[in-house]
């Protein structure tokens, strides 16, 4: 058998989406950004008080004031943000506020520079660096995931601290000019390694993410595969052992001439009994392999041109004999024109023979099975098998098409019950599994829709490729 998870793996295609990685650093941003805020308040309050002895307090009142103000509106915008959460969409615009918000509070640091140059020379040549290097601590910490947020704080709000400090009393100072160069390019340089720095770990995580994602659904397949083995083998050892049972019990019986040695009709239909019971254990056996050489890619196709109509009739009639022991109508109406199809006539009887076995098999006595076949808009070839039997829960529908998962719901188990064990069909539980294997070998979708109670339809899509259009088929039908 193949590992399930083979195409899961090969799904993985690497990076992410460029936007997810944006909508990551963004809502990370928005996430730091409620201790930027406090902090922001909190340097206010400082910077306040380092001012309070020198600067005028109608104009440091007014400054705070509106520090407290624009960090109060931008703290409520963050959490109405971290509310609804950022999404892809939203992640340009949320990014875009963001910044706008960054740039006020900037524009505010740097009015700050208003109250400073009232402090002592000495006074104000300390406090200029410091303010400086707080606010560039603070724009390395909290804006780089986005550099616009960046650029839009640390432009308004250091410029007029760096001209103080390269024009003091209004003399150019040409040193400082230069370290102020270099602080800036600096600092752009860190902005940008964080940044990309930011995004690399976000794209390593959610690389991490999705695989951790493929790995634990291939796992959990693969022990669903496990169990659903262990489980068929379970359920496998009553029907390979009643037809075995039957073979070894009557062969033996008629070999060691138990009922007399001179009369054989004493013993009856044994012979026939042996003959059918065989022929069950030779299919089950059958479809076993049958799947497992599908699964592993060693069936071929022998195609050749197939007459539908004609196929579809010889299914029905086969399934005939079981559908009246069980008192189910069948109902097959051809479409006035059907094209020949290119496939493995062989294969294709089988899916039919597969979907039809299964709806008399789980419709009750009274119910109807409906064969349709028809051509869609698109030049596909459709062929439906709709049964109005138990149908199946949407549990019961998932595992239907899981290789050696039997469906064991009371009503599907009451319904094998009271089918006759002596029917051609076989209870494996692999017939659909085969069916879906079958298509995708000849490029078909097979789809599977049910409601318990109600019923079940099976559709089968021919790709157009296989549908022969130009063939007579009248003539072709008389050739066959």
């Amino acid at each position: 058998m193949n590992p399930v998870a083979g195409s899961d793996l090969h799904s993985f295609h690497g990076p992410p989406d460029r936007m997810e990685i944006q909508r990551e650093l963004i809502s990370q941003l928005y996430r730091s950004a409620l201790l930027t805020l406090a902090s922001s308040f909190g340097a206010a309050c400082l910077l306040s008080y380092v001012l309070w002895v020198s600067a005028e307090p109608e104009g440091l009142w007014a400054w705070y004031a509106v520090v407290v103000l624009v960090t109060l509106l931008r703290f409520v915008h963050v959490r109405r943000v971290l509310a609804r959460g950022v999404s892809v969409a939203s992640a340009r615009e949320d990014e875009r506020l963001f910044a706008i918000g960054s740039l006020a509070a900037g524009v505010i640091w740097g009015c700050s520079i208003v109250q400073s140059v009232q402090l002592a020379p000495a006074t104000e040549l300390l406090v200029v660096p410091c303010v400086m290097a707080a606010l560039s601590t603070s724009a390395i910490v909290s804006y780089t995931r986005s550099l616009r947020s960046f650029a839009g704080f640390v432009i308004p709000s250091m410029t007029p601290y760096a001209v103080r400090l390269i024009w003091p009393d209004g003399v150019f100072e040409p040193m400082m000019a230069g370290f102020m160069v270099f602080w800036s390019v600096l600092l752009w340089v860190a902005a940008r390694h964080l940044n990309r720095g930011h995004r690399n770990r976000i794209e390593l995580a959610l690389n991490n993410a999705q695989l951790i994602e493929i790995l634990t659904s291939a796992r959990d397949r693969a022990e669903s595969a496990s169990l659903a083995k262990t489980r068929f083998l379970a359920n496998m050892s009553h029907e390979l052992r009643t037809p075995l049972n039957a073979i070894l019990g009557y062969a033996q019986m008629m070999d060691e001439r138990i009922l007399g040695p001179q009369d054989f009709g004493k013993y009856g239909d044994y012979p026939s009994i042996v003959v059918r019971s065989g022929k069950h254990l030779l299919q089950i056996v059958d479809r076993i392999l049958d799947v497992s050489k599908l699964e592993a890619g060693a069936v071929d196709l022998s195609e050749d041109l197939i007459d539908v109509e004609n196929l579809i009739e010889g299914a029905i009639k086969f399934v005939v004999p079981s559908a009246e022991r069980g008192g189910v109508e069948l109902d097959w109406r051809p479409p006035e024109q059907l094209p020949c199809l290119r496939g493995d006539a062989t294969k294709i009887r089988q899916i039919l023979l597969n979907l039809l076995s299964n709806a008399v098999k789980f419709t009750p006595r009274g119910g109807r099975v409906t064969v349709s076949s028809r051509n869609t808009k698109d030049g596909r070839m459709e062929i439906r098998v709709s049964d109005t039997g138990i149908g199946m829960s949407p549990e019961d529908l998932e595992n239907a098409l899981v290789p050696f998962a039997r469906l064991e719901s009371r009503e599907h188990m009451q319904r094998l019950h009271e089918f006759d064990e002596d029917s051609e069909f076989s209870h494996t539980g692999l017939g659909l599994p085969l069916v879906k294997l079958l298509c995708d070998l000849h490029d078909a979708e097979f789809r599977l829709t049910s409601t318990l109670g109600t019923g079940t339809n099976a559709r089968v899509s021919f790709p157009r490729a296989r549908v022969i259009l130009d063939t007579n088929v009248t003539a072709f039908r008389a050739a066959s």
